[in-house]
């Protein structure tokens, strides 16, 4: 039996596979237990189980996946279960979340920027997320498009919580709160810009590379100075000042990430305006998860 039908920590049955990449493989579930529809993610680290810093690496993951659990707000993906198998010869947990049904940002982008009160809106909700996390001692480091889901309602939810970032890594210094703060204004420039477009009609969204490929610090650095560069000068309409002091370089522009996090929650609910009484439902998006294993 291949992992499709698979029973994942006896209660989770394995369904179709709805992506896998360089950080590992979401599969459709159901929880047999609970009658429900899940999403079970693999993670995947690069080495072997033979390898001293992979199991490091995949002992750090499983704590980071429970950990991420306690994050409790409605724009954030909630994971219900992180299932480590005894008789599993790599040792790497499954990580149960909730099942969401909608695109992702990314996906929505391709079709062209959003609307700054939409653009606000999201930032808002991914901010709240953030805050959440923050609160709790949980750094997220992959806010990107691919890790914002657009579901029914208007419900935005950030993913990637414990599992887009390489665990093998040890924390960076600077990579603290401040780092998804600016990683929120690469977000937010990248949510409202321009992108350009191939030969072969797709268009090109400028965020982080894959975890495996790139460092965490490669990836932030790339995409913010790419974003600034951007920003400078560019028409943003009324989110361009608040970009600018999300992505800017010179700390002594930003004050402490709480604080910093309260006045740039203020400036986006001003930009939305009327619209946080709560948006109407939205229009049908295609079915996919909330999480983007090939970033």
């Amino acid at each position: 039996m291949g992992a499709q039908d698979r029973l994942v920590g006896q209660r989770y049955r394995l369904g179709r596979r709805v992506g896998s990449g360089a950080s590992g493989t979401v599969w459709q579930a159901y929880d047999e237990v609970a009658d429900r529809e899940v999403a079970v993610k693999r993670p995947r680290l690069p080495g072997g189980p033979a390898d001293e810093t992979y199991r490091r690496a995949a002992h750090r993951l499983y704590r980071e996946a429970r950990a991420a659990a306690r994050v409790d707000h409605p724009a954030a993906v909630r994971i219900h279960d992180v299932v480590v198998e005894e008789a599993g010869p790599d040792g790497l947990p499954w990580i149960v979340m909730e099942w969401v049904r909608g695109e992702s940002l990314r996906e929505a982008l391709r079709r062209g920027p959003v609307a700054a009160p939409e653009a606000a809106r999201i930032g808002l909700a991914v901010l709240g997320a953030l805050r959440a996390a923050h609160s709790v001692g949980i750094v997220h480091r992959g806010v990107k498009p691919a890790n914002v889901l657009l579901g029914p309602h208007g419900r935005v939810v950030l993913t990637g919580f414990g599992t887009d970032h390489v665990p093998g890594e040890e924390p960076l210094r600077g990579a603290g709160p401040a780092a998804d703060l600016r990683s929120l204004g690469v977000l937010l420039h990248a949510a409202t810009a321009e992108h350009a477009t191939t030969a072969a009609g797709r268009t090109t969204i400028a965020e982080p590379a894959g975890p495996v490929e790139r460092t965490a610090a490669e990836q932030a650095a790339t995409a913010t100075e790419r974003a600034t560069t951007a920003a400078e000068g560019s028409a943003a309409g009324p989110l361009g000042p608040l970009i600018e002091r999300l992505l800017a370089k010179d700390s002594g522009r930003r004050p402490e990430a709480e604080q910093f996090a309260e006045e740039i929650a203020e400036e986006l609910a001003a930009v939305v305006g009327d619209r946080r009484r709560g948006p109407g439902p939205a229009p049908d998006r295609k079915e996919v998860i909330g999480f983007n294993p090939s970033t």
